[in-house]
C-alpha cells in the first residue's frame, strides 16, 4: 500500500514500513546551477569549435569530411565539445541517482526486526516503547508539532516536526498501527507569571 501523509512517501507492506522524505531542494537547485554552467561552458567551446573550422584552410580540413568538426588534430575546440557531452550525458543521470538517493528514508522492517534511519541502524523493533508527539511553539509563536520516537529505555529520536496537527497525528497513527504501539501526546506544561506586590 502507497499513500502521502504530508511530506512523506509511506509504502506499507506485511513486512515493512517504509517512510520517505524527498530531498527538499538544496541539493537539487545547485545541481540546476552547475547544470546550467555546464551547458553554457559546452555551447562556449561548441561555438568556438565552429569558428576553429571555419578559420582553418580548407586545404587541411575538407568541407565534404563529415569528421573535420571532431578531429582531435585539426579542431582542438570540436573535439572537447563532443567529449564534455558524451561526459554531460552520463553525469546527469548519475546526479539523478544520487538526488534519489539523497531523500531521507525510515524503515521498519519485521522481517529483519530493525528500524533504520538512511542505512544506520537505529534499534531493534522491539526496543520502541512508544511514539510521542508534543506541541511547542516556534520564535514566531506558531504551533510546531513535533515526532519523537522512544527507543531503548528513554532514548529519543526526533523522527519529524511540522505545523499541520492532522498530518502529524496521521503519521504516527501509520507508524504506531504497523509496530502496534500507542502514540502518546504531550502538552507544553503552561507558563507560570507571578505576579510581583507593588
Amino acid at each position: 500500500m502507497h499513500q502521502k501523509i504530508g511530506p512523506f512517501d509511506v509504502s506499507r507492506s506485511p513486512d515493512e514500513l517504509l517512510l520517505r522524505l524527498e530531498n527538499r531542494g538544496e541539493l537539487t537547485m545547485k545541481g540546476c546551477a552547475l547544470l546550467f554552467f555546464t551547458m553554457f561552458c559546452i555551447l562556449v567551446i561548441g561555438v568556438m569549435s565552429v569558428i576553429e573550422t571555419a578559420q582553418t584552410p580548407k586545404m587541411q580540413m575538407g568541407v565534404e569530411d563529415p569528421s573535420r568538426l571532431f578531429a582531435p588534430t585539426q579542431n582542438h575546440f570540436g573535439f572537447l565539445w563532443l567529449i564534455s557531452s558524451l561526459l554531460m550525458f552520463v553525469a546527469v543521470p548519475l546526479y539523478v541517482m544520487a538526488v534519489y538517493r539523497s531523500a531521507l528514508a525510515y524503515r521498519f522492517n519485521r522481517r529483519e526486526n530493525t528500524f533504520h534511519r538512511g542505512t544506520q541502524k537505529i534499534c531493534r523493533l522491539r526496543r520502541i516503547e512508544y511514539l510521542r508527539l508534543s506541541e511547542e511553539k516556534d520564535p514566531d509563536s506558531n504551533y510546531l508539532y513535533l515526532l519523537r520516537v522512544v527507543h531503548s529505555d528513554g532514548q529519543e529520536m526526533l523522527l519529524h516536526n511540522g505545523y499541520e496537527e492532522r498530518e502529524m497525528l496521521n503519521l504516527a497513527n501509520a507508524i504506531g498501527s504497523f509496530l502496534g504501539t500507542e502514540v502518546k501526546w504531550r502538552q507544553p506544561a503552561p507558563s507560570v507569571h507571578l505576579e510581583t506586590e507593588t
